[in-house]
């Protein structure tokens, strides 16, 4: 989850009944993850969005019923009403809830409910980077057929299923919510400074990963990250918790040994199993994210007993996550690709992951996400977009309201120039795309980058007829 707001999750009550659950914001990521789960083992499911289209499509055509705008007769015969922490209290149809008698709970409710009745479990979380390692390791031991959830839906996928008794889901740190869940397996990516409107920086988002990892059987986190390092360590002194690493780090427990590069997209990947033995597998998306996304996939898979070659071969197959590093085309010599990053340490690591796939040049359109994280992270995003060459910057998308008001992007597009790059405003997409087009030349890579309506751009650049590309 990226925009939310400052919310106090109250404690669960009780068992829900997910017979009939109604979502409120059905088309979010951690809530139409949770809608596909359900409906797959049989619940009847509803929701509603102010916003409806490829997923609303999607959802109902695994059996929801999806209603466009919120609206108090849409809880009609809801055995329980979902909530996220971008839904206001105020809502109509929380409101009708409430005065109904119907129960009305939290996103994260329903996931710890389906964590503590799963036979075995793993929860996936970090600031970046778990829907790719929630799917990975979905795929790595798809023999098993589990049961998974993720805030991102697979390339010509969706993001939930319902399988077998082994859950594999997705934990949102950015409300806290995720210190609900108990599972067999907790993975820990990363620990930094994100989400400002809940966290008094990354010391704040370590304790709240601790407190997660603490009720797992086995803690499974990057030997790497200095948050998850942090993490790991205050796991040990408690005790009770088995540990595993993965990483470059000589000490993980999984080691790094290589990524190649390969010459299309992607890395081959070989690391150090604990038993010794050598193990390589094929990662189809570019970028150290989405090797090191697979790294723990493989260690969250060796821990549910999984032979290494099964692993390896479930992970060569898995064709990436939709606008993680995605490949949308190419035109005249100019390739596109999609990426969610949005926090400065995300948008590095994509800048770095594009250069693997051109000697040319890197162009970006960034679309910043959330007044108080651009507010108060700006400027490291702009020195973090200064990896690029050329950068076109759209307004700033804040679809979560705050107190302090809206912000722009001055100080992302100050700190980019002071970085020596040209910075290219636009006022929406069709701009950016004009501005891609007059820019791009054969052998760049042009990567849409961000959260909201920037998804659209590439898709729209991608019109040969109307975007006609600059050669000179």
């Amino acid at each position: 989850m990226v925009e939310t707001r400052y919310v106090e999750i109250p404690s669960p009550v009780g068992p829900l009944d997910l017979t009939r659950p109604h979502f409120v914001g059905i088309c979010g990521a951690g809530m139409s993850a949770l809608a596909f789960l359900l409906a797959g083992r049989g619940a009847q499911v509803s929701g509603s969005d102010v916003k409806t289209g490829e997923t609303a499509a999607g959802l109902e055509t695994a059996g929801c019923r999806v209603r466009a705008g919120h609206d108090a007769a849409n809880i009609a015969g809801a055995s329980v009403v979902v909530w996220s922490s971008v839904i206001d209290a105020a809502n109509p149809e929380i409101v009708a809830a409430r005065a109904a008698g119907v129960p009305v709970a939290h996103r994260s409710h329903v996931l710890a409910q389906l964590v503590a009745g799963a036979d075995r479990s793993v929860v996936v979380t970090g600031t970046h980077g778990k829907s790719t390692a929630t799917a990975m390791l979905a795929a790595a031991v798809g023999h098993l057929s589990p049961s998974w959830a993720a805030g991102a839906a697979p390339v010509g996928g969706v993001n939930g299923h319902a399988g077998s008794g082994l859950l594999i889901a997705e934990g949102d740190e950015s409300d806290r919510s995720v210190a609900l869940y108990q599972p067999e397996v907790a993975v820990v990516l990363n620990a930094d400074d994100d989400h400002p409107e809940t966290f008094a920086g990354a010391a704040d988002v370590v304790g709240t990963l601790t407190d997660f990892a603490i009720g797992a059987g086995t803690l499974v986190a990057s030997a790497d990250d200095a948050g998850a390092r942090e993490a790991t360590g205050r796991v040990r002194r408690h005790g009770g918790t088995r540990v595993v690493t993965f990483g470059e780090s000589t000490d993980a427990d999984i080691q790094l040994l290589s990524a190649v590069p390969a010459a299309a997209a992607g890395s081959t990947v070989t690391v150090l199993d604990p038993r010794g033995v050598r193990v390589s597998w094929t990662v189809r998306s570019p970028g150290r994210a989405a090797v090191l996304a697979s790294l723990a996939a493989y260690a969250a898979g060796r821990v549910l007993g999984e032979a290494p070659q099964v692993l390896a071969a479930g992970l060569s197959g898995f064709a990436g996550v939709a606008r993680r590093m995605q490949l949308l085309g190419e035109m005249e010599g100019v390739r596109v690709v999609d990426s969610f990053a949005h926090h400065p340490a995300a948008i590095v690591a994509d800048i770095a992951a594009a250069r693997e796939l051109t000697d040319g040049r890197v162009l970006v359109a960034f679309e910043p996400c959330g007044a108080t994280r651009v507010r108060l992270l700006g400027a490291r995003m702009g020195a973090a977009l200064a990896g690029a060459d050329e950068v076109v910057l759209l307004p700033v998308r804040d679809a979560v309201p705050t107190e302090a008001g809206p912000v722009t992007g001055e100080g992302i597009e100050r700190a980019v120039g002071a970085a020596g790059v040209r910075v290219h405003a636009a006022d929406g997409l069709v701009q950016a795309a004009d501005t891609l087009a007059a820019l791009a030349r054969p052998g760049d890579v042009v990567v849409t980058m961000g959260v909201g309506e920037v998804a659209g751009l590439g898709a729209m650049f991608l019109q040969p007829s109307a975007r006609p590309l600059t050669t000179a």
